[in-house]
């Protein structure tokens, strides 16, 4: 039976790079609307909030991380490096099935305004921790 969360849960996209100077993008969810509990988290090579319809995104499933990363930048601890906001968005639907997930994002514009973004994500094999996640329309 799917899961529908409550709508305007935040996420947020952050740089996370490392001493030496290798980089990858953490996406954070929050896994309730305010924002406390942990954040499911994704490793992601590149920036979630510029794919198109050609394209697909490999991630990979890591541990929840603390809340406070919706808001931190800075310094991570035992001499991880640092993170960096890239984006911050609002989780409008978010529909879990097992191994698939159905989201919908609103991004904001750099110039104002919001870009609705509408997400698949897909388990690349049960039990794994690898999905891949692409575009999909709104039927």
């Amino acid at each position: 039976m799917p899961t529908v969360t409550t709508p305007h849960w935040p996420t947020v996209l952050l740089s996370h790079e490392f001493p030496d100077a290798t980089s990858h993008v953490d996406w954070m969810i929050a896994s309730e609307p305010l924002g406390r509990e942990p954040l499911v988290t994704f490793r992601l090579e590149s920036r979630l909030d510029e794919i198109d319809a050609e394209q697909g995104l490999l991630a990979r499933r890591i541990s929840d991380h603390r809340a406070e990363y919706l808001t931190y930048e800075g310094p991570v601890s035992g001499d991880r490096g640092t993170v960096r906001r890239l984006a911050r968005g609002t989780v409008v639907s978010w529909e879990r099935s097992g191994d698939r997930w159905l989201m919908e994002i609103d991004w904001p514009w750099p110039n104002g305004g919001l870009r609705r973004q509408n997400l698949c994500l897909t388990r690349r094999k049960a039990g794994s921790d690898a999905w891949l996640i692409e575009l999909w329309e709104l039927r």
